[in-house]
């Protein structure tokens, strides 16, 4: 059976009566009766309904002529197993913090930040309930099973269904199924999937599940090319008018991640795009997004040192760990400088401009002057994969080539460009993925992230020593010779990025040696090269490249 089974009860059913029908059928005992209103939290990007569990606040409502039940007075933060409904832990919180970190220390708080990481709680829909519960109880007194009656309004009176759900106690399946059976037998129950939860976020047009940052696109194999850039830049720019208030606002530093990546990923799309898109608009679109990744530049290298700070802490030891306090207000400041000319700039005509031209394009992509002639978009009408698979392959080979030059002795530069061509590769992958063979792209995907992390790795730690010296003199202008102390911890704090860097390269040539493997080349050139033929079963005419 399912760890919870859930039943309808009509909305005309009086509930007491059906309370006293049920203990006295099934030997229950009265263990719960109280309003309460339970506000549901998750992240933007559904962290908590991706694992099946659901993060509640529960505050109890006094009622005249109805005594508090016991151990209801403290607001509850309780999250559940959807499924199981097991209590996967429970905090007293009067207010919902907006970062799991910032709850009242302990395994929930921790397991809890495990989950959302640096995402904030989002309040997203109340439901006020009365519920009643009954108790399956041995001889000894102690719970085997549960019912739990729910009539929930949302939104101050919009009725919810009333439901019935059986809730097992860990260990005990046999009375919870005896349970299910007595509520199956009710004539008036029925089964039913949902819970007043699921039915209030239906109504309030939420979409468990329905934004990922990761792209689902499943493009067809037989479209033009045009078609196939067309609806891959219109998923990203979906992403990133999805992302935008929760910029604006720096609700989370992930919006800012999502849209920027979302951006990139554009960059790289437009860039393949050549002969495809009429030059004047291609030229046009690929500096404006070039200016949206500038502009959104310094609050993003802001929000990664400010996520890594608690690091930072660490990896100077006790004694220097408080010098720092002042680096860490400092950054904090110059964030928000960043993000309110961040702001600005979103506010600004120019970007107002951008997403008109975007969304008239889109909409129409074929009415932009020039796009249907051959004469100055050659490659436009040509099968997707045809095009795809040349441009991936020439991103492919040019990694290949500049990575089988790194050596111990390039410069840092070199790798710095390296991690650009990985990218480049990594979003034609992801954007164009679904026209090939999907496990192939997987496993190409799994070995080109190996590279990407050493390199990214290597690369944070080069950017982050030489703002550090940047922020170091600027603390000084600011805030006077006091800082010397903190100025000594950042030092110490830039011979840990120096060890970070050396392991980093390091790893580069294991890395790289696993992604320039021969199986993976085989399986590149399958895919991708002149005579691949792991196209030939998702509609690809003859695999040329």
């Amino acid at each position: 059976m399912s760890s919870v089974h859930r039943f309808a009860v009509d909305d005309d059913r009086d509930l007491d009566d059906l309370v006293a029908g049920l203990a006295a059928r099934g030997g229950l005992q009265p263990d719960l009766d109280r309003v309460v209103d339970r506000t549901v939290y998750d992240t933007f990007d559904w962290r908590l309904w991706r694992r099946g569990s659901r993060l509640e606040h529960e505050v109890v409502v006094p009622e005249r002529g109805r005594s508090s039940p016991r151990g209801v007075a403290t607001p509850w933060l309780v999250w559940r197993d959807v499924d199981r409904g097991e209590v996967l832990g429970r905090l007293p919180v009067s207010q919902v913090p907006t970062f799991a970190a910032h709850l009242p220390p302990g395994p929930t708080a921790d397991r809890l930040a495990e989950v959302v990481e640096m995402r904030a709680l989002l309040p997203l829909v109340t439901v006020r309930s009365r519920q009643v519960g009954l108790a399956l109880l041995d001889a000894e007194g102690k719970t085997l099973a549960r019912v739990l009656i729910d009539r929930a309004t949302a939104d101050g009176d919009a009725a919810l269904t009333t439901v019935a759900e059986v809730v097992p106690v860990r260990g005990y399946p046999k009375p919870a199924e005896r349970m299910t059976e007595l509520l199956a037998a009710q004539v008036v129950l029925r089964p039913v999937e949902d819970d007043a939860v699921d039915q209030a976020l239906a109504r309030a047009g939420y979409h468990p599940g329905g934004y990922s940052s990761k792209l689902a696109l499943a493009l067809h194999p037989e479209a033009p090319a045009l078609d196939a850039v067309v609806d891959v830049v219109a998923t990203l720019f979906a992403t990133m008018a999805a992302n935008l208030e929760g910029t604006r606002a720096d609700t989370d530093s992930e919006f800012l991640h999502d849209f920027r990546v979302a951006v990139r990923r554009t960059r790289s799309v437009l860039g393949m795009a050549t002969e495809v898109v009429p030059p004047a608009l291609l030229d046009h679109l690929r500096a404006e997004y070039k200016w949206l990744g500038d502009i959104t530049t310094p609050t993003r290298d802001l929000d990664v040192y400010l996520l890594d700070f608690d690091d930072f802490e660490a990896a100077v030891g006790p004694d220097r760990r408080r010098h720092l306090a002042s680096l860490r207000s400092f950054l904090v400041e110059r964030q928000r400088r960043a993000q309110h000319d961040l702001v600005v700039a979103l506010d600004s005509d120019r970007y107002a401009a951008l997403v008109d031209q975007v969304s008239g394009w889109l909409a129409d992509p074929r009415a932009e002057p020039g796009a249907t002639d051959p004469d100055v978009v050659p490659r436009a009408a040509e099968p997707a994969p045809q095009l795809a698979a040349e441009r991936t392959w020439k991103a492919y080979r040019r990694l290949v080539r500049d990575g089988r030059r790194i050596t111990p002795e390039s410069p840092a530069v070199r790798l710095h460009d390296l991690r650009k061509d990985a990218k480049k590769l990594r979003y034609a992958l992801e954007c164009f993925g679904s026209l090939f063979d999907p496990d192939e792209i997987a496993l190409g995907v799994k070995e080109l992230k190996g590279v990407q992390d050493v390199l990214g790795t290597f690369q944070d730690c080069e950017v982050q020593k030489a703002s550090l010296a940047e922020l170091g003199a600027e603390l000084i202008d600011e805030r006077g010779a006091s800082q010397a102390a903190t100025l000594l911890a950042m030092g110490a704090l830039v011979d840990q990025l120096d060890e970070r860097e050396a392991t980093a390269r390091a790893a580069f040539a294991d890395r790289f040696a696993r992604f320039d493997d021969p199986e993976v080349r085989a399986r590149f050139r399958r895919l991708f090269g002149p005579h691949g033929d792991a196209r030939a079963d998702h509609g690809h005419p003859d695999g040329a490249a």
